[in-house]
């Protein structure tokens, strides 16, 4: 799911920061990505100056530190709540705090990952479909105290 999101952000014309808990898996996701572009561009989906323009736009990094400027945060680690709320601490710590924390989680409660932050009101579900760069729909998720509801 995080190779489709890369991929479909850097893309759209977006600086895209890759970060896995794994070391290499990072690296390993960018070529991933950058091998279906070429797939694509030999089918003639896209002209190989494309793949170049989109791959250019694809940084693998070593740190979640490495991520400290970006504007907007998109998960799609492990469906466990408490791994979630971890990382979205640790996130609130790094990045701007006008950066939006979004998770990709199709299972679990956004209200309870949000409701893990000092500022709830940032976090955001936004769930893709499968396979990210095809599928051409997206749902948006705000916490239940974002929507009126209890949480």
């Amino acid at each position: 799911m995080g190779r489709g999101i890369v991929q479909l952000f850097a893309a759209a014309g977006y600086r895209v920061r890759c970060v896995d808990a794994v070391p290499g898996a990072a690296l390993q996701a960018a070529d991933h990505v950058g091998r279906a572009l070429r797939r694509s561009a030999d089918k003639g989906k896209l002209t190989h100056a494309e793949v170049d323009a989109i791959s250019s736009r694809i940084h693998a990094c070593d740190a979640l530190s490495q991520i400290a400027g970006c504007a907007i945060v998109i998960e799609a680690i492990v469906e466990d709540l408490t791994v979630k709320i971890d990382l979205f601490r640790q996130l609130e710590e790094i990045v701007p705090a006008t950066a939006i924390l979004a998770t990709n989680t199709s299972s679990l409660s956004v209200s309870a990952i949000a409701g893990g932050c000092r500022h709830p009101e940032r976090v955001a579900g936004l769930h893709f479909f499968n396979p990210v760069h095809v599928m051409k729909i997206a749902e948006i998720i705000g916490p239940a105290h974002q929507l009126g509801h209890d949480r």
